[in-house]
């Protein structure tokens, strides 16, 4: 039976002469040999022969005709094919007037009755071909015989029903085993294929990251650099003038640049923030921007509290940014940093009197930060219009 559950799970070209169509064609000749075999066997040569031709059609019937016609088909046509094998095998044990053992011949039968139908129908049918050998041998023997033989041969069908359930459920287990397998196989190509893409997005997601890292530090550094250079150039031609400080001021400018950028090589993400508070980093920030010649004023508001990571790291960057876009655009005398702490949020605030901008779109610093921010589930919001300053407002909020 185990050929039939494979062929319900996976339906696969018919092959002649495969295990179950083997127990069918044994069976069926071993009641035709029990028969052969009888002392007193005689039969006239046209009554063989056509015994011999119907246990051919039973046995085709039961066999290729059985897996490719009737094992996938509706109720009705199972009932069919029962009822012909049926009446086929009667007519043939009738034939050899119930010699040898050609009650062997109902045993695939009864098997059959156990793949075709549920349950009850296979008792049902079980039942009927027991009440059909014990009236076909009590009509011969008497009714006590039939009655005896049919009681005998009713251990052997339930043995047949319990053994075919029994390779039912094995046919059904391994058939389960495999679908799993298969799509076991088929999450692993999946899941394979998963990873090979989010390591791409880590890959794109980090290149991004370094970008904005190596603009917010080094780009931050080089402007500072750059505006201390202009102004000891100045004052070159001013022989009283304090050129040495700008210089020393920018020398230490590259100094804090090249840290930084060894730093980025050595360890991909590494925070400035370095466990300092982040109202002193933001100070300090300010006091570079003083340095340079703009009022900056820098007010922390609120009950100062310890953020996340990555809140300290976007708001730091943000003052970083908009300070470093002063100094080199905004043409602005004062600037002034206020960073908020709410009961469940923080805000950040840089506003200057520069020369403002009609474009709010800003350049890759400001695309970075706003890409930042959005992905901490934050809002940025940039206000400003030509000759009006330029105002960077920043609310994230804690979860």
């Amino acid at each position: 039976m185990t050929a039939h559950e494979n062929h319900a799970s996976a339906p696969q070209p018919r092959r002649l002469l495969q295990a179950t169509d083997w127990a069918f064609i044994v069976v069926t000749a071993a009641a035709y040999l029990s028969l052969f075999l009888q002392s007193d066997f005689r039969l006239a040569p046209v009554t063989l022969l056509l015994l011999v031709a119907l246990g051919v059609l039973y046995t085709a019937i039961g066999t290729y005709g059985f897996e490719i016609y009737v094992y996938l088909t509706p109720t009705k046509i199972k009932l069919l094919y029962f009822v012909f094998q049926l009446l086929l095998s009667t007519g043939i044990i009738l034939l050899g007037r119930l010699g040898g053992a050609l009650w062997l011949l109902w045993i695939p039968l009864i098997s059959h009755s156990v793949v075709l139908f549920d349950r009850k129908g296979a008792i049902i049918s079980s039942v009927l071909v027991i009440a059909l050998f014990g009236a076909l041998v009590g009509m011969m023997h008497g009714w006590q015989i039939g009655l005896s033989t049919g009681l005998a041969f009713a251990p052997g069908v339930i043995f047949v029903m319990v053994f075919t359930e029994m390779a039912l459920n094995e046919a059904r287990t391994r058939a389960e085993v495999e679908r799993l397998a298969q799509d076991l196989r088929i999450a692993h190509d999946e899941l394979a294929r998963y990873a090979i893409q989010i390591e791409e997005l880590a890959m794109e997601k980090e290149r991004t990251r370094l970008a904005r890292e190596i603009h917010d530090s080094l780009g931050h550094y080089l402007t500072a650099i750059n505006i201390q250079l202009e102004a000891a150039r100045a004052v070159q031609a001013d022989e009283t003038a304090p050129v040495v400080p700008l210089l020393s001021r920018a020398q230490a400018l590259t100094k804090e640049g090249l840290q930084e950028i060894r730093r980025s090589v050595a360890a991909l993400r590494t925070s400035p923030l370095a466990d300092k508070p982040l109202p002193l980093l933001i100070e300090t920030l300010a006091e570079g921007c003083r340095a340079s010649g703009i009022e900056t004023a820098c007010t922390i508001a609120g009950t100062l509290r310890p953020l996340s990571p990555m809140f300290e790291l976007a708001l730091y960057r943000a003052v970083q940014e908009a300070l470093t876009n002063v100094r080199k655009h905004a043409q602005a005398q004062h600037v002034s940093v206020t960073l908020t702490y709410a009961a469940e949020s923080v805000h950040l605030r840089v506003e200057d009197d520069g020369i403002g901008s009609a474009e709010h779109a800003g350049g890759f610093g400001l695309v970075g930060l706003r890409e930042r921010v959005q992905l901490l589930g934050g809002e940025l919001e940039i206000t400003s219009t030509l000759g009006a300053g330029f105002v960077l407002d920043i609310t994230l909020r804690e979860s």
